[in-house]
């Protein structure tokens, strides 16, 4: 036995409200670039963020140094271990 489905209307979904994650997230994206290059070691087209790159294939990362912008210091970092994490 099947069932029929039901045709229901598609809604969109709601805009995100102003100060929730997904506005954060974002805001962040588009802050970021997405940059293509060969790996120096095996020869792989690698992407990365901003001239950072890690090559999945052979573990290649290019110098730190290399990127089209500065890193943020560790105050700035949201993942750096020295905040304080509120629940």
């Amino acid at each position: 036995m099947t069932r029929k489905k039901k045709n229901r209307p598609i809604t969109p979904p709601a805009p995100a409200a102003p100060g929730s994650s997904a506005e954060a997230a974002a805001a962040f994206l588009a802050g970021q670039e997405i940059t293509t290059t060969d790996c120096r070691q095996c020869g792989s087209l690698v992407s990365g963020l901003k001239g950072r790159y890690s090559c999945p294939a052979c573990g290649w990362t290019n110098p730190w140094h290399e990127g089209h912008g500065e890193l943020p210091t560790a105050d700035e970092d949201p993942d750096w271990p020295g905040h304080s994490r509120s629940a």
